[in-house]
């Protein structure tokens, strides 16, 4: 191994921390040190007892592509090829491939020379050119200035000394106000996510809660984040009824603290629940489909999506050595191989409606660009910028 590359792993593994079941997000760790969030992990049965599920057609299946930081890799000369040729409308490309909606994040006041620099916008350009592309887009609110996860869930510097009520009502005018400036731009989310892997619930200490009956497990932490959730909703039905409202966790393989937390906000007004999956941390294969199906049995008004997953091609990738996570390796061929038993598991689920790759964009590029992240499970091939053979698996999911 190449001294550079060592030193690019070393660089890397002080902003990224791991673990076979961690309780923080994939996204990236910008070194800050995350709060300890206690969620015990249950360990799920794979004999699924559950009572099938209802059939739920949706109007069409989503193949989606978080591209949050396309547009800063763009800017700064990334390169992405398909067959060494060089690829020079990215989102057209994923469209033409079969991916039908992009993600995009976006944080209140963010540090726009970090990566956590997706503002307002910056999102807007990044629409547009989803949106002309063909794709739909689902926005990603973060409430926060930075990257937001069960780990860690900041309140925005210029909230800071609101009480919970006016965090609240901030959450509704701030979500209605940026609603609103996309319509101005013609640009209207499908699918809008009020939280990012709000499993401990967000803005936190005043909506931090848990499952797990200890000290944010009580009735006033719930009921403030309740209602910071049902206004944001009713903000996204206000200037968005058209739009699916989705609440997302992080817990894909972990049945009893999904079906607990579900069952808490049963009565926010919501349509999807969403769900990260990385198998590295998560689990099987088999504990999705359980987590999913019981889900599905519990909230039969309800879709269910995969919001994020990824996988590793090299040696590198960050989840390369966390974990037995079966018999995939950190290989082109090992990711194609996961991505396509992903993809077979969430046909057999019948209110899966959607499935998203996460930071699917990660190519080559310099290393000196303030944009790049360092994982290793793009769909693109860091050191030529080819696109893998997974990039070409997920779109299955929308066929018959």
């Amino acid at each position: 191994m190449k001294l550079s590359k060592i030193l690019l792993v070393a660089v890397a593994a002080c902003f990224i921390s791991c673990g076979p079941e961690r309780p923080i997000d994939d996204d990236f760790d910008d070194g800050k040190n995350d709060p300890v969030v206690d969620v015990p992990n249950n360990p799920d049965n794979d004999n699924n007892t559950d009572t099938p599920d209802e059939p739920l057609v949706p109007s069409s299946k989503l193949v989606g592509a978080d591209l949050s930081q396309w547009l800063g890799y763009k800017n700064d000369n990334a390169v992405w090829k398909d067959n060494g040729v060089t690829i020079t409308d990215l989102p057209q490309f994923f469209s033409d491939n079969g991916y039908n909606i992009a993600r995009l994040r976006l944080f209140v006041n963010p540090d726009l020379s970090s990566t956590a620099c997706q503002d307002l916008d910056y999102v807007i350009a990044s629409a547009r050119a989803m949106r002309d592309a063909g794709m739909s887009i689902c926005l990603d609110f973060h409430y926060s200035d930075t990257w937001a996860d069960p780990g860690k869930q900041y309140i925005p510097a210029e909230w800071q000394n609101l009480s919970a009520t006016d965090l609240a009502e901030k959450v509704y005018t701030y979500t209605k106000e940026t609603l609103n400036t996309l319509k101005n731009e013609n640009i209207v989310p499908t699918h809008i996510q009020i939280g990012n892997e709000i499993t401990a619930g967000m803005l936190w200490d005043a909506g931090h809660v848990s499952v797990w009956g200890d000290k944010y497990d009580t009735a006033t932490q719930w009921n403030n984040f309740i209602l910071m959730l049902s206004k944001a909703s009713a903000a996204c039905r206000e200037v968005c009824p058209e739009a699916k409202v989705v609440v997302h966790i992080d817990r894909g393989c972990d049945v009893e603290t999904s079906r607990r937390y579900y069952e808490r906000i049963k009565d926010v007004d919501y349509d999807v629940i969403g769900l990260s999956y990385y198998p590295y941390w998560h689990g099987s294969l088999s504990q999705l489909s359980t987590t999913v199906r019981t889900l599905s049995a519990n909230h039969a008004d309800k879709e269910i999506m995969v919001v994020e997953t990824g996988f590793g091609y090299n040696e590198w990738s960050d989840d390369s050595a966390t974990a037995d996570y079966g018999s995939y390796a950190s290989t082109p061929e090992g990711q194609k191989q996961f991505l396509t038993a992903l993809v077979s598991t969430l046909k057999q689920c019948n209110k899966v409606t959607g499935v998203f790759y996460w930071f699917p964009e990660e190519t080559y590029i310099d290393w000196r660009s303030t944009y790049r992240i360092d994982l290793n499970r793009g769909l693109f091939n860091k050191d030529t910028g080819n696109a893998l053979p997974a990039f070409y698996c997920l779109p299955e999911f929308a066929k018959e």
